[in-house]
């Protein structure tokens, strides 16, 4: 009788370990990847690039550029860059920098400048963004397809911003970006710069750019180019950074807003 008694003991212990453990897993279920609203023909640019969906299993993004180093939280955009003058964060609600004795009124702007112009094609792979055919264009000789992005009401700071993404039509990469900067007028407008992607390298299956080139464009007209922004230190994991480091430090002060400055 008490082995018998023991025996339904174990057995219950078991079957409430068996409960317990099923109960963690279903509390933590797998995020959500959205793709409805893609395109075909940007899907396609995508799929060219490594995968829109293996970019969304990615957690953490770091780079280097000139002395300024960049860590991305990709799952909440949480970022940090730091450099001899400053360091940036964003920690999901505001914008910070330190020391508090330097120039902060252009940091909102510039804090996710530099990941968006690195993380295309993906970066406008988020809900939200709507996406259109364009005429083909001939940018340099080469004749490439088009695809125009905007962004539903209230999506970021410059939700009147527009990209267009240039692509190879039978390759489908991405080889010219064009964009436009709405940030402080907050008005929509169709002055385009310009910036050539031709320098990828694969991490993680996922193709990323080790250098961008803006070159002159006025009048429907591309001139020679301007600058170029080299990236080094490259990092794409699936581990996602502390969420501690992106937190705002004791003294720092916070970046105005477009409508503050």
């Amino acid at each position: 009788m008490k082995k018998l008694l023991l025996l339904f003991a174990l057995a219950l212990m078991v079957g409430c370990q068996s409960n317990q453990s099923s109960e963690t897993t279903e509390e933590a279920p797998q995020q959500k990847i959205v793709t409805e609203h893609h395109s075909e023909n940007i899907a396609k640019v995508f799929e060219a690039h490594g995968g829109y969906e293996n970019w969304a299993s990615m957690k953490q993004l770091s780079y280097t550029k000139g002395a300024e180093s960049t860590v991305t939280n990709l799952s909440n955009r949480k970022i940090k860059l730091v450099s001899d003058q400053m360091t940036i964060g964003f920690d999901g609600e505001n914008v910070w920098v330190t020391p508090d004795t330097v120039d902060a009124s252009r940091s909102r702007f510039y804090h996710n400048l530099y990941f968006y112009f690195y993380a295309m094609p993906f970066v406008v792979g988020d809900p939200g963004v709507f996406y259109e055919d364009v005429d083909p264009m001939e940018i340099k000789g080469t004749t490439y397809n088009g695809v125009k992005i905007s962004y539903g009401e209230g999506i970021g700071d410059s939700p009147e911003d527009y990209y267009i993404i240039w692509y190879n039509p039978e390759s489908y990469k991405m080889e010219w970006l064009m964009y436009t900067v709405t940030y402080r007028s907050g008005e929509a407008n169709e002055n385009y710069r310009l910036i050539k992607y031709d320098q990828w390298a694969e991490f993680e299956g996922i193709m990323l750019p080790t250098a961008i080139q803006w070159h002159q464009y006025e009048d429907n007209a591309v001139g020679d180019m301007r600058n170029e922004v080299i990236f080094e230190n490259i990092k794409l994991s699936k581990e996602a950074p502390s969420d501690n480091m992106f937190n705002m430090p004791q003294g720092a002060q916070i970046a105005p807003g477009p409508s503050a400055e």
